[in-house]
């Protein structure tokens, strides 16, 4: 008798799931074993050219950074979780509730923004020269300092980080039942009842695994630390890694500070797999079920929930504003004639399109055999879609630097690499958002497929497609958007010849050229937006071509 807890799924109707999702994470896995172990045949400390380095003082060094690393990014998780919380509570009051629902869902925005659109849009409201001191010199204050360094990456970190956490914390929220809130309403609750009895229990489950996914994320931050960290003293392992090996060439030393990267994120990789309750499906938004509290109307609440509200519009939305504003300039016309902005824009869309293709297209094979194996062989695959939570794209890109180096010309075939990290990197992403929907998929489904023999590529375009399409359409949005905004690889392997968006936009604010960094920062924001929503739209399309075909 099959287990309850598992499809049931006939050996002739699981269809060829098994087998490529088996040779998909055989893949995987060997991909990154091979970079790890390009890593460890020169960054060994007992390889002669890494002693040298050892020998002249770089061990404190890398000490130093790793602990930085570490610092920065537990105070970024604190932070995050401290803004957050009041966030969701009042969003789940009012915003969801009210006219202000457009708050809910232009915060998604900041999560699919490229960093360094970000950062332009940080240093417009927080710079030295932005929003806020142009304010403060309006009523005769001094305005604000160099926003480089420790301060500005916690901000940074803060500004990505607080609309994730707000959307997993809201998607909890909103799977208390209504009985709940009704009761509280017939019984009175007070704010701090409701909170303790009814909305605590649920946040306190997804806070563990919500903070790990944080820390890590930013742990592995490349781009905000190396365009707003100010310096030497500030300064993440992935930012050393790409030092040692662009600028100081210096391969033992950045395979060697790859492995200890390496290491601590897959500590940390592991410690998120014990709090596997909290997946990434959770970013998707869901219908609020919440029923108005007599405490709502209160004074103290009202006034709180519109400090909690402006703040939120200062941290997320102004930058954003600061963007547009910025960038609607005479030098937008300009920008969009530079044949660098040409190249840049075609490399940036081929490999953004593809990497989310291969990405979900890859998520959905191995989520679709893993919901069809015993219980004894479901590690497998999350093992090699979890193994690239650990080996970040700088890491995955230096193992390959220096595994083929002595083979081809690694600035020759860069695009195909930039395309391999990012499409890697989107990977755990779309499969935590497939993964969950296609076991419930199969649980409800499977019964019926079997008894009218539908299997294979029969069942997945006329039953499994039409419901599991937002997810994919989503996923693959989501995977765009990531890949379009990615400055990690291209740093390593980018050239004269082979440009990416954010890395045209990198170099042009290394240049000062405000104007014109402001410019293509607004293009790429509207390019990201458009690719996400594309994707999402076509999804949607197809999923009712499909029905209108099956009806």
């Amino acid at each position: 008798m099959a287990n309850s807890s598992y499809p049931i799924v006939s050996r002739r109707n699981s269809g060829p799931y098994v087998p490529l999702g088996m040779l998909a994470a055989a893949g995987l896995i060997l991909m990154a074993l091979t970079a790890i172990g390009a890593l460890l045949g020169v960054g060994n400390p007992r390889s002669e050219g890494l002693n040298a380095s050892l020998l002249s003082g770089n061990l404190l060094r890398v000490t130093q950074v790793a602990g930085f690393t570490f610092w920065q990014a537990s105070l970024s998780a604190l932070l995050s979780l401290l803004v957050a919380l009041p966030m969701a509570l009042t969003f789940w009051r009012r915003v969801l509730t009210s006219r202000l629902r457009i708050l809910n869902s232009l915060s998604f925005m900041t999560i699919v923004m490229p960093t360094t659109v970000a950062v332009s849009g940080l240093l417009g409201v927080w710079g030295q020269n932005g929003f806020i001191s142009h304010l403060m010199w309006a009523i005769g204050a001094d305005g604000l300092s160099p926003i480089y360094g420790l301060g500005a990456v916690l901000l940074a970190h803060v500004f990505f980080n607080v609309p994730l956490m707000l959307r997993v914390f809201l998607s909890g929220l909103s799977s208390i039942p209504t009985a709940q809130w009704r009761l509280a309403a017939q019984w009175g609750l007070s704010d701090w009842q409701r909170f303790k009895l009814i909305e605590w229990p649920v946040l306190k489950k997804l806070i563990s695994g919500l903070v790990t996914i944080v820390f890590l994320l930013c742990f592995t931050s490349f781009s905000l630390i190396l365009m707003l960290g100010g310096g030497p003293s500030v300064t993440t392992l992935e930012v050393s890694i790409y030092t040692a090996l662009r600028f100081e060439f210096d391969i033992p030393m950045a395979a060697f500070l790859s492995l200890v990267q390496l290491t601590i994120c897959t500590v940390l990789v592991a410690i998120l797999a014990r709090f596997d309750g909290t997946g990434m499906v959770a970013i998707a938004p869901l219908v609020s079920k919440r029923l108005s509290q007599p405490g709502d109307t209160s004074r103290w609440t009202l006034l709180l929930d519109m400090g909690v509200v402006a703040a939120f519009l200062l941290l997320a939305m102004a930058p954003i504003a600061s963007i547009m504003v910025a960038g609607l300039s005479n030098n937008l016309l300009n920008v969009i004639g530079w044949p660098a902005f040409h190249r840049a824009l075609l490399a940036s869309l081929v490999i953004a399109i593809a990497s989310a293709l291969l990405a979900t297209a890859l998520a959905t094979v191995i989520a679709a055999a893993r919901v069809r194996v015993g219980s004894a062989g479901k590690w497998l695959f999350d093992l090699a879609v979890s193994l690239y939570l650990a080996v970040s794209a700088i890491v995955f890109g230096t193992g390959l630097f220096i595994l083929l180096r002595g083979l081809v010309d690694v600035f020759l075939i860069a695009p195909f690499m930039v395309l391999l990290a990012n499409m890697l990197v989107a990977l755990p992403f779309s499969y935590r958002l497939i993964q969950g929907k296609m076991a419930m998929l199969a649980r409800s489904q499977d019964k019926l497929c079997n008894s009218l023999d539908l299997r294979g590529w029969r069942r997945f375009r006329l039953i499994t497609f039409p419901a599991l399409a937002p997810e994919l359409g989503f996923a693959a949005g989501l995977s765009a958007a990531l890949s379009l905004g990615d400055m990690t690889v291209i740093a390593l392997f980018g050239s004269q010849q082979f440009q990416t968006l954010p890395w045209l936009l990198y170099q042009t604010m290394g240049r000062y050229r405000a104007e014109d960094a402001a410019a293509l920062a607004l293009l790429l924001l509207v390019l990201t937006l458009l690719l996400f929503g594309g994707f999402i739209k076509g999804a949607a399309l197809l999923r009712g071509m499909q029905v209108d075909v099956r009806d």
